[in-house]
């Protein structure tokens, strides 16, 4: 229950908290037994998955499939229902979708637009060139603000290092060198 705020000078009137269906609760004792034996009768279908979704998505570790498939699990396990269809169907589903999400929510496959990639090469080739980066901005017609950003979305991000996010990279990027020249 949850008390009423700024009552009148009556005694404070108890009301019903707002239902919060729309929160994932947590598995009961005798669901996480359920969801543990229905888990150890399909291992065979969870590695056939684990290697086949390795295989589709060369991007991801193996190790991130696997957990990407056992959350997949949970959520099958909740939302099966045995006399609609087969567990594995509904499990192929949340486990791509899972994927998908860890692959969206860990930047892979973001590329610069053409133009970008274009300006970034052609800024590379003038600062190498010894030109200084506000000569190069001017040259190319853009801001160095557009500059910069051209380089640092252009810049040698490495995809196959993990755990990096928002093209943040170990590594200097052009501009950095550049700007910590005397």
């Amino acid at each position: 229950m949850q008390l009423q705020l700024f009552a009148t000078d009556e005694e404070p009137v108890a009301t019903a908290r707002r239902s919060s269906s729309w929160l994932a609760q947590p598995l009961t004792r005798e669901e996480r037994h359920r969801c543990g034996r229905l888990y150890a009768e399909n291992i065979q279908l969870v590695r056939w998955l684990g290697h086949r979704l390795t295989r589709k998505y060369q991007q991801m570790r193996r190790e991130d499939v696997y957990s990407c498939i056992d959350v997949a699990f949970l959520k099958a396990f909740r939302a099966w229902d045995p006399e609609r269809g087969k567990l594995s169907t509904i499990l192929e589903r949340f486990a791509r979708g899972e994927c998908c999400h860890w692959i969206r929510d860990h930047n892979f496959g973001l590329t610069a637009p053409g133009h970008v990639r274009e300006l970034g090469r052609k800024a590379r080739r003038l600062i190498d060139w010894g030109v200084p980066p506000a000569q190069a901005a001017r040259e190319l017609g853009v801001t160095t603000d557009k500059l910069r950003e051209a380089l640092v979305a252009t810049s040698g991000t490495d995809h196959e290092t993990r755990d990096w996010a928002l093209h943040e990279c170990q590594r200097p990027t052009p501009w950095e060198l550049l700007s910590d020249e005397p």
